[in-house]
């Protein structure tokens, strides 16, 4: 049977619209899996200047993320798990420095192989700073300079404060250490106003520069450079702050403060503009996936108008097209091709035609 003109046209234009709209329709925030295709644990995530990740896997595979593709880079790491990523992101990455389980893959030209487990890593001022279960390693004049041994660093940060920059160090056991970025071979405490023997596992720096601290005890910060320390209470405080970020304060809003913890993504805003960060509540938790984060969240890095993290594989959360939008355009479809079959041919319209 066929319909008139008019009509079939009608029933296009519905089909034709309802197939362009089904992949633009919001649909709220979510988190999803988005790793690549049999990579394995993942044991490091970082983000490059130009937008696109890199992930480091327990096998020692290196990844890289761009143009919405997930790439191998190549690179030989002996097997050994990718463990520190952040030195260098800029250009080829397999040429970059990366620390491995084994060691250091890659070491600056004229430096010897660095052949303990890597923690985390850093460049600054043109030197390469190499954390360990065993000290710090800090590239010097053809040879590694060794200092703080017997600490078990976890992370290096660097702060700007004023015209000086300060580095730190957070360990497991022995709280906060601290340098100026000028004389990265002179270290001292600086865990005034935290636990006894806390294990310190990441840091952001606020807008106003004040440093915040995640610990196995919560979040602390510090006002300045070896003050003392104060806790921020987002409701978090007996949990293990494993990995932090910071999101720069947008138009309407605060800064926002993600966390990676035991128990999965939390985030909760900040008020930086009084005399102490304050969360203006408390830190709400992140819907996790169908198939569930099983592990803790190791790094968050900023992704899209959202985040990407890693919690062995890799996530990202932010706003979303609606959930099952393919229905709506396959309705479009099936409608296009309805007012085909509907539509009356010329032939059609002319025995109409009085």
């Amino acid at each position: 049977m066929k319909a008139s003109r008019p009509v079939a046209i009608g029933i296009a234009l519905l089909g034709l619209i309802l197939l362009i709209a089904g992949p633009l329709i919001p649909g709220g925030e979510r988190l999803v899996r988005n790793a690549p295709v049999d990579s394995g644990h993942i044991t490091d995530l970082a983000r490059a200047d130009d937008g696109s990740i890199l992930a480091g896997t327990q096998d020692g595979e290196l990844w890289r993320f761009a143009n919405d593709q997930w790439t191998r880079v190549d690179v030989d790491l002996d097997g050994q798990p990718v463990t520190a990523l952040s030195a260098d992101l800029a250009g080829d990455a397999s040429t970059g420095a990366i620390g491995t389980g084994g060691g250091l893959v890659n070491a600056p030209a004229g430096m010897p192989p660095l052949q303990v487990p890597v923690r985390d890593e850093i460049l600054v001022n043109g030197r390469l700073l190499v954390g360990t279960g065993d000290g710090l390693y800090v590239q010097g004049d053809g040879q590694w300079q060794h200092r703080l041994a017997g600490t078990s660093i976890y992370r290096l940060e660097t702060q700007r404060v004023g015209d000086r920059r300060w580095l730190h160090l957070g360990s497991v056991g022995a709280g906060v250490l601290s340098a100026q970025a000028d004389d990265p071979l002179n270290w001292q405490p600086n865990r005034d106003g935290l636990p006894e023997e806390s294990n310190v596992f990441g840091f952001v720096t606020t807008e106003s520069g004040r440093l915040i601290a995640g610990t196995d005890r919560g979040l602390f910060w510090q006002p300045s450079p070896l003050a003392p320390w104060q806790r921020l209470k987002v409701g978090l405080e007996n949990s293990r702050m494993l990995s932090l970020f910071l999101e720069p304060a947008a138009a309407g809003r605060t800064e926002r403060l993600w966390i990676g913890s035991d128990d999965g993504l939390w985030r909760v805003e900040l008020d930086d503009s009084g005399a102490a960060p304050e969360a203006l509540a408390s830190a709400e938790p992140i819907q996790t996936p169908p198939d569930h984060v099983r592990y803790g969240v190791s790094w968050i890095v900023p992704f899209g108008d959202g985040v990407m993290l890693s919690a062995g594989s890799i996530y990202q959360f932010g706003p979303m097209g609606l959930k099952g939008w393919y229905w709506i355009s396959l309705g479009g479809l099936i409608l296009l091709l309805l007012a085909g079959w509907l539509l009356p041919s010329r032939a059609d319209d002319s025995r109409r035609t009085p």
